[in-house]
């Protein structure tokens, strides 16, 4: 699991899932200044090992993070 506990006032998390002998990533991000639940995403990536996906999953959740927040 990876955690970056503040990204532009974000907390992100990744974790990887196994899926058909490759790795996804689960992404979850939550605004840290407001009560808000997570925000969960299914990253589809079939990546060799966990780290890559772990890896993949991140860079996308901080180009989601780029984009959107304002």
């Amino acid at each position: 699991m990876t955690v970056v506990p503040d990204y532009r006032g974000f907390r992100i998390e990744v974790d990887p899932v196994v899926v058909d002998g490759r790795c996804n990533a689960e992404v979850r991000r939550r605004c840290i200044l407001t009560p808000d639940k997570h925000h969960v995403e299914q990253i589809t990536c079939y990546k060799l090992s966990a780290e890559h996906a772990e890896r993949a999953g991140l860079v996308w959740a901080q180009r989601w993070i780029d984009l959107h927040a304002e």
